[in-house]
C-alpha cells in the first residue's frame, strides 16, 4: 500500500477511481482521461436494496394484475408479477400464458424473493423469485432454466460456453455467462460456479431457520460497482481515504487476471474529492444547463416520467455551411449527454431533440457515437431510435435513485417546481467539512443549523456526535435556527467558554 504525498488531482492518461469511504455517506467518482465519467454516492439512509434477498410473506394476490404484493419487512409491500415465478418459467404447458397467478402462488404463502428495482414515493419495491448470484464470470440462477452468452463473444465463443454450460447445469439452473469467462478458462468459471451454489445453499438454509419476513442476503452494491469499474477499466490508480476499504479491493481483486491497479492511502486534510477536482463535477451534475466546448450548450429536465435533454447552438455558429455547423455540434452533444446519463444515473425513458439534421448519414454518425459512450456505461442503455419528429429514443435501466434524487429534496417553498439540497446531504457536508477544519488551536466549535440538519447530523441519541466530538477531540457546540431550506454555518471556534458565553 502507498501513502499518497503528492500528485493531487486528476493525473492525464491514467484511469483513476477516487473513494470518499471515510465517512458515513460513501462516494466514489472514476476518472478516464482526465474526465469524470461516473460517480456514485450511497447515503446510510437511502442505501438501495436493488440484488438483496428476502424471505417475503405473500399478503395479496392480484388475478386480474397476475400479480402478488409480497411483504418482505421494509418499506412498501413489493410488487411481484406472475412470469416472475419459477414455477411459471419451469411449467412445459405451452399454454401456460393463459395461467392466471393463483395456480402458482397463494396469499400467506412465504417466498423468497429478490429485489430489482427500488421503491418509490409511489411504488412499492419490483420483485423477483428468479433468484440471480453475480460472479465476475457469470451470473448465476438456481432456478431461471435459463443459458445465455455475452453477446461480446464471436460465434464460435459462445457455441463452446453454451456446450460447458449445459454439461454444468443441473436440473432447473441458469448461467449468464460474463465476457470474463469467455476471456478465461473453464476451471475459473467451474470454481466460480461452485462458489455461487453453495452462497444459494447458505441462503436456502437461512430462509429455513427465519421466521417471514426477514433478509437473507444484503448485496455489498458500493463495493460491487468500484469493483465493476476495476474489471472493466482493467489498471489504474484506486486512491482511497480509507485503509480498510483498501484491503476490502485487494481481497475482491485477488482472484481476478488481467487486473493492474495500483492503490493510495489518501491522508491529506482537504477533503479527497474537492482535491481530485470531483466535488464540482457533482455541482455540474445538478444543473439543467450544460455547456459545451464550442460554446453551444444541453438543456436537462427530468420528469416523473421521462428525461428530456435539448442541444442548442447557442453561442457557435461555425466557419462552415449551416449542416456541417449542426453536425459538429450534435456529436459533441452526444458525447457529453453519454456522460451525463452515467454521472446523473438516469433511467427509464430518455429523449433527446438534438438539432435538426437533414441528412440520415449525419443521424448515424450522432448514434454511433453515442452508442460509443454508452458502452462504457455500467448500465444497460438501449438507442430505439430516431421519431418521425427527429427526437432520439434512449431506454437506460433504472435500479436505484438518480443523482439529483439522491442529493436533492422537494422545494417546501415552490411546493417541488424546484429543487434544494437535502437535509441528509447537508449534514454530510457538515461532517466532512469539520473533518477538514485546524482544531489543534481550539477546544469547540460553533454550528448554526436547522433542526433537521442537526437531527441527522447528531443521530439517534446522539452516537455520531458523540463519535466524531472524539475523533477531532472538540465540543460542537449548535445553535438552532430557521431556515425555509437545510442550512448550516460554522460561526465560531475557541474555548467552550467563550462560545457559551457568546464573546
Amino acid at each position: 500500500m502507498m501513502l499518497l504525498k503528492s500528485c493531487l488531482g486528476r493525473c492525464k492518461k491514467m484511469n483513476q477511481i477516487i473513494m470518499d469511504y471515510k465517512y458515513r455517506e460513501k462516494r466514489f467518482g472514476v476518472i478516464e482521461n482526465n474526465i469524470v465519467t461516473k460517480i456514485s454516492i450511497q447515503q446510510p439512509t437511502d442505501q438501495s436494496k436493488v440484488g438483496n434477498i428476502y424471505l417475503g410473506k405473500v399478503v395479496d394476490v392480484k388475478v386480474g394484475m397476475n400479480a402478488a404484493f409480497v411483504d418482505i419487512g421494509v418499506g412498501k409491500n413489493g410488487y411481484l408479477h406472475r412470469d416472475q415465478l419459477p414455477l411459471y418459467i419451469q411449467n412445459p404447458n405451452l399454454n401456460k400464458e393463459a395461467m392466471p397467478i393463483s395456480k402458482f402462488i397463494q396469499e400467506g404463502q412465504k417466498i423468497i424473493v429478490q429485489v430489482k428495482k427500488d421503491e418509490t414515493d409511489l411504488k412499492g419495491p419490483l420483485l423477483t423469485a428468479i433468484i440471480e448470484l453475480s460472479g465476475e464470470r457469470m451470473v448465476y440462477l438456481p432456478e431461471g432454466d435459463y443459458i445465455a452468452v455475452s453477446k461480446k463473444a464471436d460465434k464460435a465463443a459462445r457455441e463452446k460456453w453454451q456446450e460447458i454450460a449445459y454439461a454444468n447445469k443441473k436440473v432447473h439452473e441458469g448461467f449468464i455467462i460474463r465476457t470474463e469467462a469467455v476471456s478465461g478458462n473453464e476451471k475459473e468459471w467451474a470454481q466460480e460456479l461452485q462458489q455461487l451454489r453453495s452462497q444459494y445453499s447458505e441462503i436456502i438454509h437461512l430462509a429455513k431457520n427465519h421466521k417471514h419476513p426477514t433478509i437473507l442476503w444484503e448485496k455489498p452494491i458500493f463495493f460491487e460497482e468500484v469493483l465493476h469499474e476495476m474489471v472493466r477499466l482493467k489498471e489504474g490508480k484506486v486512491v482511497v481515504n480509507d485503509s480498510t476499504a483498501i484491503k476490502v479491493l485487494q481481497e475482491k481483486t485477488l482472484n481476478i487476471d488481467g487486473l493492474k491497479w495500483e492503490f493510495s492511502l489518501y491522508q491529506e486534510d482537504q477533503n479527497i474529492f474537492s482535491a481530485f477536482n470531483v466535488e464540482g463535477d457533482i455541482e455540474n451534475g445538478l444543473k439543467r444547463i450544460v455547456w459545451l466546448s464550442n460554446g453551444s450548450y444541453i438543456v436537462i429536465d427530468e420528469t416523473e416520467a421521462l428525461v428530456i435533454v435539448d442541444v442548442n447552438t447557442g453561442k457557435y455558429t461555425g466557419r462552415e455551411n449551416l449542416q456541417d455547423t449542426v453536425l459538429k455540434t450534435n456529436i459533441l452533444a452526444a458525447k457529453e449527454i453519454g456522460r451525463q446519463l452515467s454521472i446523473r444515473n438516469y433511467g427509464g425513458i430518455i429523449l433527446v431533440d438534438f438539432i435538426d439534421m437533414k441528412k440520415g448519414a449525419h443521424q448515424q454518425q450522432v448514434v454511433d457515437v453515442l452508442t460509443k459512450e454508452l458502452s462504457k456505461d455500467t448500465r444497460y442503455s438501449r438507442i430505439v431510435g430516431f421519431t418521425e419528429l427527429g427526437i432520439l429514443q434512449i431506454t437506460r435501466k433504472k435500479t436505484k435513485k438518480s443523482l439529483p434524487e439522491t442529493v436533492m429534496s422537494t422545494c417546501p417553498v415552490c411546493s417541488g417546481k424546484g429543487k434544494i439540497y437535502s437535509a441528509e446531504t447537508m449534514a454530510f457536508r457538515l461532517e466532512r467539512e469539520l473533518w477538514e477544519k485546524p482544531f489543534k488551536d481550539h477546544e469547540a466549535v460553533l454550528v448554526e443549523l436547522t433542526e433537521n440538519v442537526k437531527n441527522i447530523f447528531c443521530g439517534e441519541q446522539n452516537v455520531h456526535l458523540v463519535r466524531l466530538e472524539q475523533h477531532l477531540h472538540i465540543k460542537i457546540i449548535f445553535k438552532v435556527i430557521w431556515n425555509s431550506s437545510p442550512v448550516y454555518f460554522i460561526r465560531q471556534f475557541g474555548t467552550k467558554e467563550d462560545i457559551l458565553s457568546g464573546r
